[in-house]
């Protein structure tokens, strides 16, 4: 991968912050692997053409139809080659829609945008919030996605992919902490305020991440501030999913000394040290309040030692407080494969524990 492909040029409108760049490097190799890191190899698969049908009408919330082309090999956000506005009619729309959740000076639409999934067109369904990985730095909202929504439709729930603003380690504009949390909880807030015309019960929200994706999830949930930015509480998750991130114990992952550390702190320090209290402030694990209860959480459990006691660690931090903690066993699985096995013909791993865990958390 060259380095131009690997860089990405667009401003995203964060607060300009200085950056050393003698981390890129580290995070540009990071970002090249995906079995066991937090990198972003998982999210370069090409997405399938889909196109949006969407009713119009003169009242409702104002989204956009797309056609989304597929990603490249390197995981750079796949362009969208058409987009129309439309306005949801009184019933619920059919396909694929795209809606900003967000308006930021100096950033880019899609960035703060979301795809809602709804092939069927039904009404007052549960809502199913994807949050995609990439280290970061890379990855989009459409990436890997067919298999999920075709899960989604099957069991009769709404699917919601959210885009956030992305780390350029080169870009000292670009999104640093809090920024990618922020964005996922005014994702929410959205949901909650705009997603019955296009088929979703706001009362009835499961949020779940892969990698990076995990990494803010599992903040969102259990750190009071970035809901309560919006306006809410972790009361509004009924369910939360962080599937397999070293990021629960940074501190603990950072302990082993390994290679695979030193490439997960360059991805982490430029992405979240803003912060100079990052390692602790960002590990959701160290942020659970036995005291306060925290959504019921889905996590997954593979890799070296180190690895499956960081994610068993997130699972007793969620129990302490009363809260149900499910522990897939995933050994047999790399970590790209944690993602891209969901709701693929024939899983056995990944797709039934989550199908109980969801269809729980929405019936509770």
């Amino acid at each position: 991968m060259t380095a131009p492909e690997q860089r990405m040029t667009d401003r995203r409108g964060g607060a300009v912050r200085g950056r050393a760049t003698a981390a890129t490097v580290a995070i540009l190799a990071l970002a090249a692997c995906g079995t066991g890191s937090d990198g972003g190899a998982d999210e370069r698969s090409a997405v399938s053409t889909s196109t949006t049908r969407a009713a119009t009408g003169p009242t409702g919330p104002t989204a956009t139809t797309s056609t989304s082309a597929p990603a490249g090999a390197t995981g750079a956000l796949a362009p969208a080659s058409t987009t129309t506005t439309v306005r949801p009619a009184a019933g619920c729309t059919v396909g694929t829609t795209t809606a900003r959740y967000r308006s930021l000076p100096g950033v880019e639409a899609r960035f703060t945008s979301l795809d809602v999934h709804n092939p069927r067109g039904a009404c007052g369904l549960p809502v199913w919030v994807w949050v995609h990985g990439g280290g970061y730095r890379i990855g989009d909202k459409a990436n890997q996605m067919a298999d999920k929504v075709r899960l989604a439709a099957e069991r009769g729930w709404l699917l919601v992919s959210v885009n956030y603003r992305l780390t350029d380690p080169a870009d000292p504009t670009a999104a640093r902490f809090p920024d990618h949390y922020d964005d996922v909880a005014a994702a929410v807030a959205w949901i909650r305020s705009n997603i019955a015309p296009f088929g979703g019960d706001a009362n009835r929200i499961a949020l779940f991440g892969h990698s990076a994706g995990a990494d803010i999830v599992s903040n969102v949930a259990v750190v009071p501030a970035h809901l309560a930015a919006h306006g809410l509480t972790a009361a509004v998750l009924d369910c939360v999913g962080p599937l397999d991130t070293a990021g629960f114990d940074k501190p603990a992952a950072l302990a082993t000394g390994t290679a695979g550390a030193e490439r997960e702190e360059a991805m982490w320090e430029a992405a979240l040290g803003s912060d100079p209290d990052w390692r602790m402030s960002t590990s959701a694990t160290l942020r659970i309040d036995p005291a306060r209860r925290v959504p019921p959480m889905l996590v997954t459990v593979r890799g070296a030692p180190a690895r499956r006691a960081i994610a068993e660690g997130l699972a007793a931090a969620v129990r302490a407080t009363g809260a149900e903690a499910v522990v897939v066993e995933a050994r047999g699985l790399t970590h790209n494969e944690v993602n891209s096995r969901i709701g693929a013909a024939g899983d056995t791993v990944m797709t039934p524990p989550i199908v109980g865990f969801l269809d729980r958390c929405f019936v509770g």
